[in-house]
């Protein structure tokens, strides 16, 4: 066994420890609620010594786990910790949200606009789902937070360590709610490629979530992330008909977010000529300033016009390729703005990468300023605010 792998074992083993040792996992009787107070263990964490990129991703779990959550036993009458912060534009505002034509519209009738911060993987930087980190976002103008649940990921992906992710998912939804804040619950589609490769799991994952919360009117379903490689159309529409109707059972009205070919910016003439034929189902683009080009004006506006509702859940800036991804970066979120599209930019983390939007010198995890942010947080911030 060579050291990257001996290394990874020890991860796992101590995974499985912590599972001896924390058996309020078990969602059917407890429920995880992310330490509200992770803002004070980050700063007494300052001066602790460094570790690397790789160790920080590896142990990122364990962290949570170890000492970063709490768990409560959940009342028998079923209710949640009295902890809701309502808003003047999140769920108590708008309540349930539905599609006419390819415009969100809430229980009023009045059209909305979702604007938010994606997590980065919840197997690597569950710590950035904590109340007050998504507070923060709300504080900023958002309306929304994607939750990303990687399907396939060595060592720590959904279908590696299911138990365990399956709580930590739960723990990011409560605390989205508690925010009075959109959840989207993200099947992080990416390395697998495409989403057959793992349709048990998915129908799985989303019967458990989806039955857990029925027709609560602040979770959104992101079924399929980033189909990609030699993944089809055809491929997509074929799993989007065996998942969709597993939440349909529970949740008849919720709005699904659809990925397509290319990493989902492939709005090509398969999609156009076979739209799937449910209500309330949107499809994904994302869009990366200085990694695409700008035919997205374009690829939105024609699928709009052809009928086929757009939600941008991942945009962001990719600043190793060029110097001008953050003009084009800005000039996209106006044109999202303008259009009034909704979009979960990504991502919300500190890893050191040019898409993070926290500095990775930076510990805290909320009540970010403007000191906190990376050149492409700021621009990301920026965009949640309405006007």
């Amino acid at each position: 066994m060579d050291q990257s792998k001996r290394k990874h074992a020890v991860v796992f083993a101590i995974l499985l420890c912590l599972i001896g040792l924390l058996t309020a996992v078990s969602v059917g009787e407890y429920m995880i609620i992310i330490n509200k107070d992770a803002q004070m263990q980050a700063e007494a964490a300052d001066g602790s010594e460094e570790v690397t990129k790789e160790e920080k991703e590896d142990s990122g779990l364990i962290e949570q786990l170890a000492g970063k959550v709490k768990t409560e036993k959940k009342e028998e009458n079923g209710q949640k910790e009295e902890k809701t912060d309502p808003s003047q534009d999140g769920v108590t505002a708008h309540g349930a949200l539905h599609l006419e034509g390819t415009q969100i519209v809430d229980e009023h009738g009045r059209p909305t606009r979702l604007r938010g911060m994606s997590s980065h993987g919840m197997m690597w930087y569950p710590q950035y789902t904590n109340y007050s980190a998504i507070k923060t976002t709300a504080d900023y103008g958002a309306n929304v937070f994607r939750i990303a649940m990687y399907s396939e990921e060595p060592y720590t992906g959904y279908n590696v360590n299911k138990e365990i992710n399956t709580g930590v998912m739960y723990a990011a939804i409560e605390n989205v709610k508690a925010a009075d804040l959109y959840a989207i619950v993200d099947w992080h589609v990416l390395e697998d490629a495409n989403p057959l490769n793992h349709m048990e799991e998915a129908k799985g994952f989303f019967e458990e979530i989806s039955a857990h919360y029925g027709n609560d009117p602040g979770i959104l379903y992101e079924i399929c992330n980033e189909p990609n490689g030699d993944t089809t159309w055809d491929d997509i529409y074929e799993y989007a008909g065996q998942v969709i109707p597993i939440i349909r059972s529970h949740a008849p009205d919720a709005l699904i977010i659809v990925g397509t070919t290319d990493y989902s910016y492939g709005f090509n003439t398969s999609l156009y000529s076979k739209p799937l034929e449910f209500d309330n189902v949107m499809y994904a683009f994302h869009y990366y300033a200085g990694l695409h080009n700008d035919d997205y004006e374009n690829i939105i506006t024609d699928a709009l016009a052809g009928g086929l509702p757009v939600f941008v859940s991942e945009w962001g800036m990719d600043t190793d390729k060029t110097e001008e991804a953050l003009a084009e970066g800005r000039k996209f979120a106006d044109f999202l703005r303008k259009n009034q599209i909704s979009f979960a930019a990504w991502s919300l983390s500190n890893k050191q990468e040019c898409f993070s939007a926290i500095r990775s010198d930076c510990n805290k995890l909320c009540g970010w300023t403007k000191e906190d942010l990376t050149p492409v947080g700021e621009i990301l911030f920026d965009a949640l605010a309405e006007e």
